[in-house]
Order: C-alpha cells, then sequence, then structure tokens
C-alpha cells in the first residue's frame, strides 16, 4: 500500500525530537511538529523516534 500522509496528531508535545531525527529536514516544530510532505522521504524516522507515538503513518 502507498503511504496518503504521515500525520501528528495532538498527542504531540513539541518536543522537536522528530526534527533532529528527519534526515531531509522536512520536520519545523512551531508549538507542534509540522511535516512538509513535498520534502518527506519516507524513512518514518519520526514515526519510530517520537517519544509520545504522536506520528501516525495514514496509508490507503
Amino acid at each position: 500500500m502507498a503511504v496518503k500522509a504521515i500525520v501528528i496528531t495532538n498527542s504531540c508535545v513539541g518536543c522537536a525530537f522528530c526534527k533532529l531525527v528527519c534526515p531531509e529536514g522536512a520536520i519545523e516544530v512551531i508549538g507542534k511538529a509540522e511535516i512538509d510532505m513535498q520534502n518527506c522521504a519516507d524513512c518514518r524516522k519520526c514515526v519510530r523516534y517520537c517519544p509520545v507515538d504522536a506520528i501516525k503513518v495514514v496509508e490507503g
């Protein structure tokens, strides 16, 4: 299945760890994380390493 989106849920605490692990620099944190899907390489490091499990993959 192809990835439709990687979404940030309301559980995000704005710790910016996802930004640190993103190899493409596709994440900005202003209050909570936001992913620029145009620059996302779909490595899912943000999903794996989020300490509060706030980043989810929506498949379709």
